[in-house]
Protein backbone atom coordinates (compact mmCIF):
# COMPACT_ATOMS: atom_id res chain seq x y z
CA UNK A 1 0.00 0.00 0.00
CA UNK A 2 0.94 3.53 -1.13
CA UNK A 3 2.11 5.55 2.12
CA UNK A 4 1.21 9.20 1.69
CA UNK A 5 2.69 12.30 3.63
CA UNK A 6 0.80 15.23 3.98
CA UNK A 7 2.14 18.16 1.51
CA UNK A 8 2.17 21.56 2.45
CA UNK A 9 0.59 22.80 -0.17
CA UNK A 10 -1.98 19.98 0.23
CA UNK A 11 -2.12 19.67 -3.66
CA UNK A 12 -1.86 16.05 -3.46
CA UNK A 13 -4.38 13.80 -4.31
CA UNK A 14 -4.63 10.45 -2.84
CA UNK A 15 -5.31 7.61 -4.97
CA UNK A 16 -9.29 6.94 -5.48
CA UNK A 17 -11.34 4.39 -7.96
CA UNK A 18 -12.00 7.56 -10.34
CA UNK A 19 -8.67 7.60 -11.27
CA UNK A 20 -9.05 11.26 -11.35
CA UNK A 21 -6.11 13.86 -10.61
CA UNK A 22 -8.64 16.80 -10.54
CA UNK A 23 -9.09 17.84 -7.03
CA UNK A 24 -12.88 19.24 -7.96
CA UNK A 25 -13.73 15.99 -9.55
CA UNK A 26 -12.91 14.06 -6.76
CA UNK A 27 -14.62 16.72 -4.25
CA UNK A 28 -17.59 16.72 -6.09
CA UNK A 29 -17.99 12.97 -5.73
CA UNK A 30 -17.39 13.01 -2.20
CA UNK A 31 -19.98 15.36 -1.60
CA UNK A 32 -22.43 13.47 -4.06
CA UNK A 33 -21.39 10.12 -1.86
CA UNK A 34 -22.52 11.78 1.81
CA UNK A 35 -25.54 13.36 -0.40
CA UNK A 36 -26.89 9.73 -1.07
CA UNK A 37 -25.33 8.52 2.21
CA UNK A 38 -27.77 10.90 4.13
CA UNK A 39 -31.14 10.14 2.05
CA UNK A 40 -30.46 6.55 2.23
CA UNK A 41 -29.69 6.48 6.02
CA UNK A 42 -32.17 8.80 6.66
CA UNK A 43 -35.28 6.74 5.48
CA UNK A 44 -33.73 3.65 7.26
CA UNK A 45 -34.09 5.45 10.51
CA UNK A 46 -35.25 3.63 13.11
CA UNK A 47 -36.13 3.37 16.83
CA UNK A 48 -33.36 0.24 17.32
CA UNK A 49 -30.63 1.99 15.18
CA UNK A 50 -27.26 2.59 17.39
CA UNK A 51 -24.61 4.80 16.32
CA UNK A 52 -21.81 3.17 17.30
CA UNK A 53 -18.52 2.79 15.50
CA UNK A 54 -19.86 0.10 12.97
CA UNK A 55 -22.50 2.59 12.05
CA UNK A 56 -20.04 5.23 11.42
CA UNK A 57 -17.70 2.83 9.31
CA UNK A 58 -21.41 2.09 7.30
CA UNK A 59 -22.11 5.82 6.93
CA UNK A 60 -18.39 6.49 5.43
CA UNK A 61 -18.17 2.92 3.16
CA UNK A 62 -21.78 4.71 1.23
CA UNK A 63 -20.32 7.87 1.12
CA UNK A 64 -17.35 7.38 -0.13
CA UNK A 65 -17.20 3.70 -1.48
CA UNK A 66 -17.15 5.00 -5.30
CA UNK A 67 -14.59 7.01 -4.83
CA UNK A 68 -11.77 5.23 -2.00
CA UNK A 69 -10.96 1.37 -1.96
CA UNK A 70 -10.60 1.89 1.94
CA UNK A 71 -14.29 3.50 2.44
CA UNK A 72 -15.76 2.01 6.06
CA UNK A 73 -12.04 1.33 6.98
CA UNK A 74 -9.83 2.71 9.44
CA UNK A 75 -7.28 4.81 7.00
CA UNK A 76 -3.27 3.78 7.19
CA UNK A 77 -2.05 7.22 6.28
CA UNK A 78 -2.11 10.43 7.52
CA UNK A 79 -4.11 13.58 6.09
CA UNK A 80 -4.98 16.91 5.98
CA UNK A 81 -7.54 18.94 4.28
CA UNK A 82 -7.47 23.55 4.05
CA UNK A 83 -4.71 23.43 6.29
CA UNK A 84 -6.85 20.46 9.51
CA UNK A 85 -4.49 18.27 10.20
CA UNK A 86 -7.05 14.75 10.48
CA UNK A 87 -5.71 12.55 13.81
CA UNK A 88 -3.04 10.54 12.87
CA UNK A 89 -3.30 6.87 11.19
CA UNK A 90 -1.84 4.99 13.82
CA UNK A 91 -3.86 5.98 16.41
CA UNK A 92 -7.08 6.19 14.66
CA UNK A 93 -8.59 2.55 15.92
CA UNK A 94 -7.57 3.29 19.74
CA UNK A 95 -8.76 6.70 19.50
CA UNK A 96 -12.19 6.10 17.99
CA UNK A 97 -13.05 3.02 20.64
CA UNK A 98 -12.20 5.61 23.27
CA UNK A 99 -14.96 8.02 21.23
CA UNK A 100 -17.50 5.19 21.08
CA UNK A 101 -17.06 4.55 25.04
CA UNK A 102 -16.92 8.27 26.10
CA UNK A 103 -19.38 9.55 23.52
CA UNK A 104 -21.34 7.10 21.70
CA UNK A 105 -22.04 4.97 24.13
CA UNK A 106 -23.65 8.06 26.25
CA UNK A 107 -26.12 9.12 23.69
CA UNK A 108 -29.81 8.70 24.05
CA UNK A 109 -31.10 4.81 23.14
CA UNK A 110 -34.31 7.05 21.48
CA UNK A 111 -35.07 10.60 20.81
CA UNK A 112 -38.91 11.49 20.72
CA UNK A 113 -40.06 14.32 18.26
CA UNK A 114 -39.99 17.08 21.38
CA UNK A 115 -36.42 15.81 21.60
CA UNK A 116 -35.22 17.36 18.70
CA UNK A 117 -32.58 20.06 20.25
CA UNK A 118 -31.01 17.00 22.60
CA UNK A 119 -30.49 15.19 18.71
CA UNK A 120 -29.27 17.93 17.24
CA UNK A 121 -26.78 19.10 20.25
CA UNK A 122 -25.69 15.37 19.69
CA UNK A 123 -24.88 15.18 16.82
CA UNK A 124 -23.23 18.31 16.96
CA UNK A 125 -20.98 16.88 19.85
CA UNK A 126 -20.17 13.79 17.96
CA UNK A 127 -19.29 15.97 14.98
CA UNK A 128 -17.14 18.06 16.84
CA UNK A 129 -15.43 15.07 18.47
CA UNK A 130 -15.06 13.40 15.06
CA UNK A 131 -12.83 16.63 13.60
Amino acid sequence: MTKYNVNPNEDEILSNLLTSNSKKEIEEAEFEGFLYAEILLTTQLFDNIKFDLDYIKNIHYLALKDVYSFAGKYRTVNISKSGFMFPAARFLEESMKEFETEILNNLLDKYEKFDSAFLIGDIAKVHAELL
